[in-house]
């Protein structure tokens, strides 16, 4: 699937994270991108097939095949075009202290997504 997915990826950390002396944090995450839907359209009552359903947030430090899904992020209502600063936030997680790479796909209504390598960011956590 062609398509235009840029990510910068911000984190913050719950208190209850920073007061634990283990290698583990809790923290969300807020994942801003953008996505230019001129490449491959948003699903609507119109388009079914071949579009986008949906976003997902997956952590692939282990690789793409042991993914972890985080987070499914809904289209924006209406979306056409380039579209800036689609955003979502995780729910609490519990993480390893270091470095995480995290990626973001386009899923199409069949389950098909976009290549993770094409959209990922690297993440610390302290």
């Amino acid at each position: 699937m062609g398509n235009m997915l840029i990510v910068a990826v911000l984190v913050s950390l719950l208190l209850g994270g920073l007061q634990t002396p283990h290698p583990h944090r809790t923290i969300t995450i807020t994942v801003t991108f953008d996505y230019d839907f001129r490449i491959t359209p948003a699903c609507s009552a119109k388009v079914t097939q071949r579009c986008v359903q949906q976003f997902n947030l997956y952590e692939v430090s282990l690789g793409i095949s042991k993914r972890a899904k985080l987070l499914a992020i809904p289209v924006p209502a209406g979306a056409t075009g380039f579209v800036k600063g689609i955003s979502a936030t995780t729910e609490p997680y519990l993480f390893d202290s270091g470095r995480h790479r995290l990626a973001v796909s386009a899923q199409m209504p069949d389950g098909q997504e976009s290549d993770l390598s094409e959209c990922t960011t690297i993440i610390k956590v302290p």
